[in-house]
């Protein structure tokens, strides 16, 4: 789906020298198994510390270090540790793993939770701004080896965040020169990003479809869905809806939430799965002892108490949770049945976490499904020192999963998925049965004047992905608003190519 010449200019403010490739991704490929690396968990204190040498990386296929940032003086890049991340070759002995890990990549990631987004937010609106980053993206890239990128702008679009209504286009300007730049030094560097799965998130910040061709992969944070923000103890990567879950938190899972980047025109091969190496927890409220999903908090408190390694409220490793469970008179553990997830409780504290369990079952989906592989934020809180059971237990059932599983091409609509063979073996998890073939739209539609076609059905419209018409259907009581380009209240649409009665 390429954009024309005529919109780049209008919009990104300049002309591309030569067209970026679009990537094909990661059909035929293992599946992927990508590390996040915390470059400050170095300070962590005790058995919390983590450096470069403690990194498994015979079980990542790649690994990221995060995180960098950007000046909003020189527009380039800005390195936030200089003397772990420079002075100690903290870059350096990073790469410096490919040559005892051979097949491994290494990426650099830029931006993260801390930095916000008012800086990218001003730099994406720029062209000369846009340049001068991606020039020095590429002089770091050379300086160190890098093997790829990873943008973790948190998020484009986001008022609440720093951001603007037209950080959307201006994103996917940066993306298109970040391609074009790396295609010209033609050393294969790939080009991923950190993503949410929220609904509003995605129509404010990225055009999906564009982006996803632009990129080798998207690593989905299909976590931290639920948190003290939200006012009730809750687990924070629940793979399906619960019975409990309503309105805002309704589709607010790993399924539906990877189910809507596939909506949206980004093909599954492309897509990877996030899995969380750490738990979100909570205060209850004072003689609360009720400890089932959705329980009172006391929100004031910020979270649950500050674990003994990452000390951060409402926060705890993976490594602190299991030691809280083992211990005599400890935590008591439990299982969210529906959402696939465990979670554990003692006194007024409450967390919600993944355990080896889980972490399998998000496996057998992601080969259910056919994604691109997983991902986890943060390889540093495994129980990396085996204090709990085995050494790295959780990134052991991701590696033991995917090690194997070859990424199969998936067809996709939002009726139907079906698979094309492949010359390479097929996942060992059995896929849910393919449905019938999907109905056709009708050949009148045309997708060579943009990316959204009204249907004759109000309730219905086609997205172009990849210049073809993909059927979709709004919400039930919605109809599609030609104008806004969304799905609205039908007192709020006025059509008449099609029958609006029966939606009144």
């Amino acid at each position: 789906m390429r954009t024309s010449a005529a919109w780049l200019l209008a919009v990104c403010g300049l002309a591309l020298a030569v067209w970026p490739s679009l990537v094909s991704g990661n059909v035929g490929d293992r599946g992927r198994v990508v590390c996040y690396f915390s470059n400050w968990a170095i300070y962590r204190p005790g058995i919390g510390r983590y450096g470069i040498d403690d990194v498994p990386a015979s079980m990542c296929t790649h690994l990221v270090y995060s995180f960098i940032g950007v000046s909003n003086v020189t527009w380039g890049v800005l390195v936030i540790d200089p003397e772990n991340d420079v002075e100690n070759n903290g870059f350096a002995n990073f790469t410096a793993l490919k040559g005892k890990y051979p097949g491994l990549k290494t990426q650099l990631a830029i931006g993260g939770w801390a930095e916000g987004g008012r800086k990218y937010s001003a730099m994406a609106a720029v062209p000369a701004r846009r340049q001068s980053l991606i020039a020095s993206i590429v002089e770091y890239m050379k300086r160190y080896g890098f093997d790829g990128f990873d943008l973790d702008w948190e998020y484009p679009g986001a008022a609440d965040r720093g951001g603007s209504f037209s950080d959307k286009n201006h994103f996917k300007c940066f993306v298109q020169e970040l391609r074009e730049a790396f295609d010209a030094e033609d050393k294969g560097w790939e080009i991923t990003m950190a993503v949410p799965l929220a609904k509003f998130r995605l129509q404010e910040g990225y055009h999906v479809p564009e982006l996803c061709e632009l990129v080798d992969a998207i690593h989905v944070m299909s976590y931290d869905l639920r948190g003290n923000w939200a006012g009730f103890a809750d687990t924070h990567s629940p793979l399906y809806k619960r019975p409990h879950d309503q309105w805002a938190y309704e589709k607010l899972n790993v399924h539906d939430g990877l189910k809507l980047w596939q909506d949206m025109g980004c093909p599954a091969h492309k897509l990877v799965v996030g899995v969380p190496f750490y738990g979100r927890s909570f205060t209850l409220s004072a003689g609360n002892k009720d400890y089932k999903l959705g329980t009172y908090i006391n929100k004031e408190a910020g979270g649950g108490k500050p674990g003994n390694y990452t000390q951060a409220k409402g926060f705890l490793a993976y490594y602190e949770i299991c030691l809280e469970i083992q211990e005599v008179g400890g935590w008591t553990e439990k299982w969210d049945e529906a959402g696939k997830v465990p979670y554990a409780y003692k006194g007024t504290q409450w967390v919600g976490f993944e355990n080896p369990k889980s972490v399998q079952i998000k496996m057998d989906f992601i080969k259910a499904k056919g994604y691109g592989g997983a991902m986890t934020w943060a390889i540093d809180m495994d129980d990396f020192r085996g204090v709990c059971g085995p050494k790295d237990a959780l990134i052991s059932v991701m590696h033991n999963n995917m090690k194997d599983y070859i990424v199969p091409d998936i067809q996709y609509s939002t009726t139907t998925t079906t698979r094309r063979s492949t010359t390479a073996s097929r996942p060992s998890t059995q896929p849910p049965a393919a449905p019938d073939d999907n109905e056709l739209p009708p050949a009148a539609v045309d997708c060579s004047d943009g990316d959204f076609v009204a249907h004759h059905d109000c309730s219905k419209y086609y997205r172009c992905v990849y210049g073809k018409p993909v059927e979709f259907s709004c919400y039930e009581g919605t109809v599609w608003n030609p104008q806004l380009r969304v799905c609205d209240r039908p007192s709020d649409v006025h059509r008449t190519d099609c029958s609006m009665a029966k939606h009144s």
